[in-house]
């Protein structure tokens, strides 16, 4: 069964942070920073770069297992060292579901259906289906086991952002580790309510500027302390007095 996402419910002050976010926010650029296919300018997609130092004034805001509904610290503590991003198809799939879920579902289906109709006309179609609706809740309440069900979101083809950021798990030894999270993002509802969601992705100022090498092979450190070099062909002699 796929894991259910933490329910968001409270928010946070948007307006109030966004003043703050704004003389805070730094701007990263391929090429110069390591970042690679940041998103293009998309309406529905709002974050922040923020440098490791103001990363304390959002800790109240940091709440594992129960996330704030409008604001995401997408690597709280975890400062990246290199960003990159990809859009990504996000459901899942629940299988193990209770005979009462799936009447619930049915009945609030034919509900809206019944509600609209007092609204308005529904067209043959949406007659039909109100009918097929009854008579599917009917045979679902009297035979429990007469069908196989699941819950998804496959087919509202919900697409967000990940973003995969680089950051130190040990500094001392300066050993990283890679972890994504996709992005939260604007939201409208039916009569064009608009649900506006951030997110704030800290960055290591002195590090996104400079690649640091996978695998822990950290030679570009480790030649640093060789002062003296001497290249000839396709290798260089470093060399350091004692």
């Amino acid at each position: 069964m796929a894991k259910k996402p933490a329910k968001r419910n409270d928010e946070a002050p948007l307006e109030g942070l966004r003043t703050v976010l704004k003389t805070q926010a730094v701007t990263l650029s391929p090429g110069i920073n390591q970042i690679s296919n940041p998103p293009p300018a998309d309406p529905h997609l709002e974050y922040y770069f923020i440098p490791m130092q103001y990363m304390k004034q959002y800790q109240a805001y940091n709440r594992p297992g129960k996330p704030l509904k409008n604001l995401k610290l997408v690597n709280y503590d975890k400062p990246a060292i290199s960003l990159s991003f990809f859009y990504k198809h996000k459901y899942s799939i629940e299988r193990s579901v209770t005979h009462g879920d799936v009447v619930q579902h049915i009945k609030n289906y034919r509900d809206e259906l019944l509600n609209r109709s007092l609204m308005e006309q529904l067209s043959v179609g949406q007659l039909k289906e109100l009918r097929e609706t009854d008579e599917l809740l009917r045979t679902i309440r009297e035979q429990p086991d007469a069908y196989q069900a699941c819950f998804s979101n496959y087919h509202h083809k919900y697409y967000y952002w990940y973003c995969t950021y680089r950051y130190f798990d040990d500094l001392a030894t300066l050993k990283t580790t890679t972890s994504s999270e996709h992005l939260l993002k604007h939201t409208e509802r039916v009569g064009h309510e608009v649900h506006e969601r951030l997110n704030i992705i800290f960055i290591d100022p002195e590090y996104i500027n400079e690649a640091v090498p996978h695998d822990h092979k950290l030679i570009d450190r480790e030649l640093k302390n060789y002062p003296i070099h001497l290249r000839q062909g396709i290798t260089t002699l470093y060399l350091r007095e004692l």
